[in-house]
């Protein structure tokens, strides 16, 4: 990947957004594969604002999109797979609602943490997208979080390009702030599943009535 930017170098911002708009179709690509050796090249080359300042905004603009993009074709195709007679013997329609209240509830944090813990973006953006999180909720969990992370991945990158950083340093920091938020995360599982077991009642659940908003009907398109 670092090669393929370095080659089409005097087209960064266009690259890099293309590239990234390009997960949000299914490619799998990680958008810190692309915005860190962007930020790498820029600050190897020594290129100034007219260069970094655009690849900057794509990349903002790119992740943002893709996920959204993401988020969309779950919510409106994905959910064809939950009808799948194989899928309905393991994912009773309770667990189902349970799953739905719990996204409606704490969706929009499971959204942000998946941002700082690698390897659980996608999931996270599928599984909302699954349980029809409300789209002004993801838009807003996914524009605040990147707005955070894909500068501090391309500042990241220039450093390193400068001399400044090793990618290894970078590394570890992705991971230490990843097991904070995991941290985080399961302590607040831990919490809501000790105060479930103390009031020793079932999990609440979304309406009934959600399950109608799938396409077609339970027993339909089985396979």
């Amino acid at each position: 990947m670092t090669e393929f930017i370095t080659q089409y170098a005097e087209y960064l911002p266009w690259v890099v957004l293309g590239l990234l708009l390009a997960s949000g179709i299914g490619i799998p690509i990680g958008e810190d594969i692309i915005i860190i050796p962007a930020g790498v090249l820029i600050g190897e080359q020594m290129l100034g604002p007219t260069v970094w300042v655009p690849t900057l905004i794509a990349a903002i603009i790119g992740v943002a999109t893709a996920d959204m993009l993401w988020f969309m074709w779950c919510t409106a195709f994905g959910t064809r797979l939950l009808h799948r007679r194989i899928i309905r013997k393991f994912l009773h329609p309770k667990r189902l609602l349970q799953a739905k209240h719990q996204i409606d509830q704490r969706g929009i944090w499971v959204v942000v943490a998946a941002r700082f813990i690698p390897g659980s973006r996608t999931p996270a953006i599928t599984v909302a997208g699954l349980m029809h999180l409300r789209p002004w909720r993801f838009i807003v969990a996914t524009w605040s979080c990147v707005v955070v992370t894909a500068p501090m991945q391309f500042f990241a990158g220039m450093l390193v390009g400068y001399g400044i950083a090793s990618r290894n340093t970078f590394g570890a920091l992705q991971w230490i702030i990843a097991a904070i938020v995991l941290a985080v995360v399961v302590s607040a599982l831990a919490v809501v599943f000790a105060r479930s077991r103390g009031r020793r009642a079932e999990p609440p659940r979304a309406h009934a009535a959600w399950l109608k908003t799938y396409r077609g009907t339970p027993g339909s398109n089985a396979g």
